[in-house]
């Protein structure tokens, strides 16, 4: 049986922060925290949330807005994971390629 794709996997943005979920998960574990894979989950929420909102609307942009603003927030948080070396160079490198990937699809659905 085929799987069933979610209404909102259409959404590049949210692939992307979907697809950052086993990287963030993997650095996660190595440092005994789950606040990474918690934060990625409130993204998500606040994608959804925005794009349940009307298109235009004002709903929209602010969620999306607090949606990008956690993401930021994440990639920050592993660049200094890897400038303090607290996890291996490899999960840290694949954790940021993936939230890296995010912050510019979440970025791109903002007004420049």
């Amino acid at each position: 049986m085929p799987r069933q794709t979610h209404p909102l996997e259409c959404h590049p943005a949210f692939r992307a922060v979907i697809e950052a979920a086993p990287h963030l998960a993997e650095l996660g574990l190595a440092l005994r925290d789950g606040g990474l894979v918690s934060q990625l989950a409130t993204a998500c929420g606040d994608l959804a949330e925005g794009f349940a909102a009307g298109r235009d609307s004002p709903l929209r942009l602010v969620a999306h807005r607090r949606a990008y603003g956690t993401v930021r927030d994440l990639e920050r948080k592993v660049i200094a994971i890897g400038r303090r070396q607290l996890a291996s160079k490899h999960v840290v490198k694949r954790a940021q390629r993936a939230i890296d990937r995010a912050d510019v699809m979440v970025g791109a659905l903002l007004p420049a």
